[in-house]
């Protein structure tokens, strides 16, 4: 990620890979059914729901975010679809301006505690 990316305006292409490591389970006889959601500033996408696919799911779905310069932070949650509800599974703000920032594994969180990890690649232009 380039040091001023909070910086930068334009498209930013972000691509969910896969979630690994949550719970496989849901409940008594129901796998998980996982999927994503990502947010930036007033736009929001999701990645469609693997069913019954458990705590592992390759996605490899890209999205683009027209990025307003200033806006830094990347919102990412995993939900467990439900017939009546969606079930956060974790969640993770991701700092745009950390030029730490990159392609790779985010840990996500619920109540405190780690729940799995979002693999995301981002691309600029």
């Amino acid at each position: 990620m380039p040091k001023d990316l909070a910086e930068f305006g334009g498209v930013l292409k972000v691509t969910v890979i896969k979630i690994q490591g949550f719970d496989e389970s849901s409940g008594f006889m129901d796998k998980t059914d996982p999927f994503v959601e990502l947010e930036m500033g007033e736009e929001k996408f999701k990645t469609a729901t693997k069913n019954n696919a458990g705590g592992n799911a390759e996605y490899n779905e890209e999205f683009a975010f027209n990025k307003q310069e200033g806006e830094q932070t990347l919102k990412v949650r995993v939900y467990d679809s439900d017939t009546l509800s969606n079930d956060l599974l974790g969640q993770r703000d991701v700092d745009l301006d950390d030029e730490s920032t990159g392609n790779g594994s985010f840990d996500v969180v619920k109540d405190g505690k780690v729940t799995g990890q979002v693999f995301i690649e981002f691309a600029y232009n």
